[in-house]
């Protein structure tokens, strides 16, 4: 995927570090098992923690492939559009 256009929806979170994320809950059974699944986003400001958004960039790869320094995956960003919370907020397995 490294160069490609990419378009993810999910919600703003924030790092420790000053980083954003656009964010996703994945669940196999129910909202109790959900874990995250989130990209980093450069290149562009940050919208308010919790926003829905659609972000549209140019995948870069980061770290080695399968080791720790490989997550989370970035996305440089061309444009990012507010978008409302979709019914059903949660990714299926």
């Amino acid at each position: 995927m490294k160069g490609r256009t990419v378009r993810l929806t999910g919600f703003v979170t924030r790092g420790d570090d000053g980083t954003w994320h656009i964010t996703r809950l994945l669940v196999s059974c129910c909202a109790a098992d959900a874990t995250t699944s989130k990209v980093e986003v450069r290149g562009a400001d940050a919208p308010a923690t919790d926003t829905w958004v659609t972000v549209t960039g140019i995948w870069r790869p980061k770290g080695r492939l399968g080791s720790s320094a490989a997550w989370p995956p970035l996305l440089d960003a061309k444009a990012v559009r507010r978008v409302e919370e979709p019914s059903d907020p949660y990714e299926q397995r």
